[in-house]
């Protein structure tokens, strides 16, 4: 496995009016791992499927998507875009509820969760609505992943980007986070750091929008040792 990736910066297709200016993966990126990670006919799982970047990816190299989206609009955005063979492999509801019985064992999961910061009082979970904390975000974080080994096969490969957060003078170590906490859950293969080139979102600091020109990919794997 690499450990270091220089992309260019850029997405396939523009999202919904309202959406135009929200940060998600890059094709490219998602393209990378599951080219590396999944052969033609693999299960491809993301339990935060937004506006279905992954599923899309998947789906347009010969995977099989499946996927869990809490916003109704977006689930529904998602089998518009998918064919009529995967539309109703997307399912409504929380990344804290899935379990093994929604889909059958997936080979790979990529996926980038509901990023959060020490200032947000607000709960990333439940699209930013509800209350929380940066450790209950955290706690999430493991429960939702611990949901993600129970559907994935075994020796399969959970793909998580993330960064870290820079908020004026204060960085939360977001990505060094997550890595420790899904790493009760699941094996920690290591991260591969993403390099972008481009110019990123209009009007935020760094290419990837949360004050840095990198990202993270954290890669691990559902077996033993976890």
């Amino acid at each position: 496995m690499e450990t270091h990736l220089t992309l260019p910066f850029g997405h396939r297709d523009p999202l919904p009016p309202g959406h135009a200016d929200e940060v998600r993966t890059p094709d490219v990126l998602v393209e990378r791992f599951l080219r590396e990670h999944t052969d033609p006919g693999d299960r491809v799982l993301d339990p935060f499927a937004g506006f279905g970047t992954t599923l899309i990816a998947a789906e347009r190299l010969g995977r099989v998507p499946f996927g869990v989206e809490y916003e109704a609009d977006r689930v529904a955005a998602i089998r518009d875009r998918l064919g009529d063979d995967h539309g109703g492999a997307v399912r409504h509801g929380s990344a804290l509820d899935l379990d093994e019985t929604w889909f059958p064992p997936c080979d790979c999961c990529f996926t980038s969760p509901p990023f959060n910061t020490h200032s947000i009082d607000m709960n990333p979970f439940e699209n930013y609505e509800g209350e929380s904390t940066y450790p209950d975000y955290l706690d999430d974080v493991e429960a939702a992943f611990g949901g993600v080994a129970s559907a994935m096969a075994p020796g399969g490969t959970v793909v998580v980007d993330v960064v870290n957060v820079r908020e004026g003078g204060h960085v939360t170590p977001l990505a060094f986070d997550v890595a420790d906490r899904v790493s009760e859950v699941l094996r920690f293969d290591g991260e591969v750091v993403i390099e972008w080139e481009g110019d990123g979102y209009d009007g935020t600091p760094g290419r990837y929008g949360y004050g840095f020109d990198h990202s993270y990919c954290l890669v691990f794997e559902n077996g033993d040792g976890a």
